[in-house]
């Protein structure tokens, strides 16, 4: 699993207009296909395509194809993406992330005075309107070799919101943004079991199951009879040596099998349950 959108700041397929933490304005260009890769959105996004089309799988397998001319809005979560080149055009796209305050500063001047988040839709998936293709096309020309603010971002980030806005009736676009900040609750244990070597932090596994994290902890300590992190550890380490019982894996592999990004944080990890390192379990297991 990769985790955008910092994975993409550093692809050479993808041009950083604006980045700010995990707020960012991005433009991919694509001339291979990307096959149904499971990537966790960091942060809330929109996703214009250009050109090709772009097909996105949320956790629960609901699938969406976004075409040349369409956009989508997505909350931060699990997805399975897959970007396609049609005939000899590259993939193309325009990517915009934003964060929670990005939402709040949005929906403080929205007339909606109550959502409905169980009314919210798992996804905005539309045509581009013609005043958001004039906004992305300025963007880009205007910022093409020019730095942007981290305030100009949030600001044209609010801007494509603005703009997109009077596609959607204004309940159903308030209800998806309340949506965003805390979104449908799931069943810890079986997200948990399935997702425990994901590389997620616990204020993640908390977003992704609906919950507020000091709900998740309790939550969690109530069905677990643990921590979220104890338990998260206990799973991760016992699948890395699982893993390396079986077969030998470079340590920054096997980390990233077992859900760390830290390589060095995951040695002291294995070696304080195990008393070994990688490395020497591999070699004490040759014998």
């Amino acid at each position: 699993m990769v985790i955008i959108p910092q994975r993409l700041f550093s692809d050479e397929n993808v041009r950083v207009f604006a980045r700010d933490g995990q707020n960012a304005i991005l433009q991919k260009r694509l001339r291979k296909d990307l096959i149904r890769r499971e990537a966790y959105v960091a942060s809330h996004a929109i996703s214009m395509v250009l050109s090709g089309e772009q097909t996105i799988e949320t956790y629960e397998g609901n699938g969406c194809t976004i075409r040349e001319g369409e956009m989508i809005l997505i909350p931060r979560g699990v997805y399975y993406v897959t970007d396609i080149q049609v005939s000899d055009d590259a993939f193309e796209s325009i990517l915009f992330y934003f964060d929670d305050d990005t939402v709040r500063q949005f929906t403080a001047g929205l007339a909606v005075t109550v959502a409905d988040r169980l009314r919210a839709p798992e996804y905005l998936h539309l045509p581009q309107p013609t005043l958001v293709r004039s906004f992305v096309a300025a963007l880009t020309a205007t910022y093409s070799n020019a730095k942007m603010s981290p305030e100009l971002l949030r600001l044209k980030t609010l801007e494509l919101l603005h703009l997109s806005a009077p596609a959607f009736p204004q309940q159903t676009f308030a209800n998806f943004l309340f949506r965003l900040t805390i979104p449908a609750k799931r069943n810890i244990r079986p997200f948990m079991e399935e997702n425990a070597t994901k590389p997620l932090s616990v204020a993640d596994y908390a977003y992704l199951t609906g919950r507020s994290l000091s709900t998740f902890r309790r939550d969690f300590k109530d069905q677990f009879g643990t921590t979220p992190q104890r338990w998260i550890k206990d799973r991760r380490i016992k699948h890395a040596v699982s893993l390396l019982e079986h077969q030998d894996l470079h340590v920054t592999d096997l980390a990233d099998a077992a859900g760390y990004q830290n390589v060095s944080y995951f040695i002291r990890e294995f070696r304080s349950t195990t008393g070994l390192t990688p490395k020497q379990f591999m070699l004490q297991r040759k014998g």
